[in-house]
């Protein structure tokens, strides 16, 4: 944990309104038009009494305890940039994958609730699960006009802030060439050579069915199937064998986690296509968290222009014009909800699915 300049908070309520009227002003001289229009100032500074009395009170409790199936590099530009906005809070992040993630909570719930106040998950099913035990947001930055599309925020509780393009990767010293869309897995020279997600993963049933929508419906998922693939359960084992060789294309692979392998020198690389699947990932407050108004905070920054640009760098971002970021939300595909949310529809995808390759 580095170390945090620790600072009193300070009300200045007669600023904080005189903020606020020269935003309405700001606001009400906007171009109705523009996309951007609606974030280019932040809410956070309308000076809200209670918002700011929730702050204060954030500020008291000094702690909040973060859990995540984010990779580790948006983790911490996540901590860094929060606690360099509000030094007076320690945010404990902790990363813990997938399902893993929402068996934790459930266990901690069970146990009366001592660990994670938030989580940043992209286990859509838990959500649906477990609308019921998360808090709604009270500030002000989850209350912009982008956060209320529909499947952006889940009952009034659940919100997208993190949205990661999935997809083809390659070897780029076995594969010269950046390949442009799915049919490159067709390529008979890849027989034996390329990484399929395993279909037994909800996650699954929506990649299968995007490449049905676009590529051609089963007969494309015929023909990967003579291709002799090789399955995997998650990205982590795939990129293992892509950066090695033992594969050398994938239909399942993040863009945020080959950067960081060509950060580190791996011969891989990321292949946007056109339209561009993309996994949502959702923040909530669980309703037994121990420092609710540290969470409350978190949130709000999750949600707010400059989390967002630490959030999804080298990702996509829900605000537009967000730096760092590779697109909008609007760019990309996102998981169909209702296509991993209901058990019966999965498990008559996955037969199909198993029957096609053979599983």
């Amino acid at each position: 944990m580095h170390q945090k300049v620790r600072r009193a908070a300070r009300s200045r309520r007669g600023l904080a309104a005189l903020l606020a009227l020269t935003l309405a002003v700001l606001a009400g001289c906007a171009s109705a038009g523009g996309s951007g229009a609606s974030s280019s100032s932040d809410p956070a500074f309308a000076g809200d009494p209670k918002w700011q009395e929730t702050v204060r009170a954030a500020e008291q409790e000094g702690t909040v305890v973060f859990y995540t199936s984010a990779v580790q590099g948006t983790i911490d530009r996540i901590e860094k940039a929060f606690e360099e906005k509000y030094p007076n809070i320690d945010l404990q992040a902790t990363r813990v994958t997938g399902v893993e993630l929402g068996t934790a909570l459930e266990n901690e719930r069970n146990a009366g609730g001592s660990g994670a106040d938030i989580a940043l998950h992209d286990m859509v099913p838990f959500h649906y699960r477990n609308l019921g035990n998360f808090v709604p947001p009270t500030g002000p930055n989850p209350r912009r006009p982008e956060y209320q599309a529909a499947g952006v925020t889940l009952q009034g509780v659940s919100q997208m802030h993190h949205v990661v393009p999935y997809g083809l990767a390659y070897n780029t010293t076995l594969i010269p060439n950046r390949p442009t869309d799915f049919t490159a897995l067709l390529d008979p020279a890849l027989k034996g050579r390329i990484g399929l997600l395993d279909g037994q993963i909800p996650a699954a049933s929506d990649l299968y069915g995007f490449l049905e929508q676009h590529y051609g419906g089963e007969n494309f998922l015929k023909k990967l199937a003579t291709q002799q693939p090789q399955f995997f359960p998650s990205v982590a084992p795939t990129l293992q064998a892509l950066t090695s060789g033992e594969i050398a294309m994938t239909d399942y692979a993040s863009n945020i986690a080959v950067q960081d392998l060509v950060g580190q020198g791996a011969p891989v690389a990321f292949a946007p296509t056109k339209p561009q699947w993309a996994i949502q990932f959702y923040t909530y407050i669980v309703k037994w968290a121990k420092h609710p108004n540290a969470a409350q905070v978190l949130y709000d920054f999750m949600a707010s222009p400059e989390g967002q640009a630490a959030i999804n760098k080298n990702a996509i971002s829900v605000l537009p014009d967000i730096p760092g970021t590779i697109g909008h939300i609007g760019d990309v595909q996102t998981m169909n909800v209702e296509n991993v949310v209901d058990v019966a529809k999965v498990d008559a995808y996955n037969a199909r699915w198993r029957q096609i390759f053979g599983r």
